[in-house]
């Protein structure tokens, strides 16, 4: 089984590697197109009221969420961490009025605190530990929103599925979010990214709240 430092290193080498064969595209961050990939961002986004907030884009890219803030007038901080280097200091130097950092924050720690944490795709990769991997980063970033944090995965609701990708079983994710974040989940899986083709992603909103988290029970028969 790889180690969370073995993920991160995979993950870093793989994005690093297709923004030199990409350039600035959305190929960069392994998105099909700018259409779809804006889409998910915008539903992202959706979560709550972005304007002037304190925005984490976890797994940032080349910053298109911080393109798509700004076009909506944005008075808030962006802030955005990558664990591509070279994909971190590209986005920067892309987007001076923004702050890029390259980080590992399961290994790095985080140290600051965002209104909304908005991670688009960052498990959309298949390693030998993902399932721990995908929880042990939301746990972290979750502990340092202080309003939300949205994520979206692929779903296991698809008819076909790549060796290379990871897919999630969203009523599982949702309740491991509602056993381990907050009692305050929203699961959608509504959207179509493309005509004609059924929803083959999700998106998840985890909100802050001062209830206690639920008790996990067994379902009536």
């Amino acid at each position: 089984m790889k180690s969370f430092d073995d993920i991160a290193k995979a993950n870093a080498e793989h994005y690093d590697r297709l923004l030199r064969e990409s350039g600035d595209t959305p190929a960069a961050a392994q998105w099909a197109d700018q259409a779809t990939q804006d889409l998910r961002l915008k539903i992202l986004c959706e979560i709550g009221d972005m304007k002037s907030a304190k925005v984490l884009d976890f797994g940032c890219g080349m910053g298109r969420l911080y393109e798509l803030l700004a076009a909506d007038g944005f008075t808030g901080e962006y802030v955005g961490y990558e664990i591509a280097p070279e994909l971190a200091a590209a986005a920067q130097k892309k987007h001076a009025g923004a702050r890029f950092e390259r980080r590992d924050v399961l290994k790095d720690g985080i140290p600051e605190e965002f209104d909304y944490v908005l991670i688009s795709g960052v498990f959309n990769n298949k390693h030998s530990a993902s399932k721990d991997y995908v929880r042990a980063v939301l746990k972290t970033l979750f502990a340092k929103a202080r309003n939300g944090l949205a994520f979206n995965g692929l779903s296991t609701y698809v008819d076909y599925f790549a060796e290379n990708l990871n897919y999630m079983d969203p009523a599982e994710t949702f309740a491991a979010c509602k056993a381990e974040l907050s009692s305050a989940v929203t699961l959608r899986h509504d959207y179509q990214l493309k005509a004609g083709v059924i929803p083959y992603e999700f998106t998840i909103y985890v909100y802050k709240n001062a209830l206690p988290l639920p008790a996990n029970r067994v379902p009536h028969k």
